[in-house]
């Protein structure tokens, strides 16, 4: 396993007060063999010069400067500049758990396994900690298996905290388009990372810490309106189309739509053509917390009421 080497891609957007702890919970790894590849992805602060200084500290690390074009391309040109068998993803207000790579890594080559991923631990504003889990302590899926865990809504399918053959990363297929930025992107990259891949693991083991940020970009602002999700979700039902499996799993998308639309999009047109049909689509034998989603949305005044609520009615 000593032979094999793995990189850590961390892309930076404007986190100069969280990169330093981040990439020091990189150089932490009892795995010996690791690179860093720093993606400065136009950073308007200070944190490309903080990746400079690192880069000229230590041998392994190194360091790229772009023009910003999101999150996803950040992660394309790291993968590109690496040179591991082995990714793993970090953002960089996060930080990896000192073992992470070397558990990851052991589970993969165990289980011949082209991505394994760990849970986590999330970490509040108040700086509470609560591990998200998985529903078993270890789960090994086939390529169809871990499409069915994706989308059925258990979130915790992140692309960081996931330890993944290179040659994954090296299909451009699997990223979105690079002139739109999207919502969600995590979920939409693995439901096509899923084509590419035989055998995945998750295993119930801290491999990361997650810092929970309401003011990111996920959470609020561009990615939050309601034409981003509508062009995010097109995406994804091309891409269950070109793969035949689109009627195999509509119902699930259905119920997909419906929860980012009940939860993600800020300030809401119930009256715009795609909504609506969301909210009238009756073909199928929904779940009650759908069902009882599509009503409330509908009356806008008490949604908002019940959204303030929404993790302990709805979780």
């Amino acid at each position: 396993m000593d032979s094999v080497l793995v990189s850590i891609i961390i892309p930076v957007y404007n986190t100069e007060k969280t990169l330093p702890r981040c990439v020091d919970s990189a150089l932490a790894q009892t795995y010996g063999r690791c690179e860093i590849v720093i993606v400065d992805d136009g950073s308007p602060d200070g944190a490309g010069d903080i990746a400079d200084d690192y880069s000229r500290r230590y041998d392994n690390i190194k360091v790229i400067h772009k023009k910003n074009a999101g999150l996803a391309e950040a992660r394309r040109s790291g993968v590109k500049e690496a040179k591991g068998d082995y990714i793993i993803h970090l953002d960089s207000d996060d930080e990896l758990l000192p073992d992470a790579v070397e558990y990851l890594l052991s589970k993969c080559q165990e289980n011949n396994l082209d991505l394994a991923y760990g849970n986590y631990i999330r970490i509040d504003e108040k700086g509470d900690k609560n591990e998200v889990s998985f529903p078993e302590d270890e789960m090994i899926l086939t390529a169809q298996g871990f499409l069915d865990y994706i989308i059925y809504l258990h979130g915790i399918c992140a692309n960081w905290g996931c330890l993944t053959k290179r040659e994954v990363w090296l299909n451009d297929s699997i990223y979105p388009p690079s002139d739109i930025k999207l919502p969600g992107e995590d979920v939409l990259i693995n439901i096509k990372i899923s084509n590419h891949i035989h055998r995945a693991g998750l295993f119930n083991h801290p491999v990361c810490l997650y810092y929970y940020n309401s003011n990111s970009l996920s959470n609020t602002g561009v990615l939050s309106k309601q034409d981003k999700w509508k062009e995010y979700f097109s995406i994804i039902d091309r891409e269950f189309k070109t793969r035949g499996l689109f009627e195999k799993h509509e119902s699930t998308l259905l119920i997909m739509k419906i929860d980012r639309m009940a939860f993600n999009i800020s300030n809401l047109d119930v009256n715009d053509a795609w909504v609506k049909a969301l909210l009238e689509d009756k073909r199928f034998k929904l779940p009650a917390k759908t069902r009882l989603l599509q009503a409330l949305i509908k009356h806008p005044r008490l949604w908002r009421l019940l959204l303030k609520t929404k993790r302990r009615i709805f979780n």
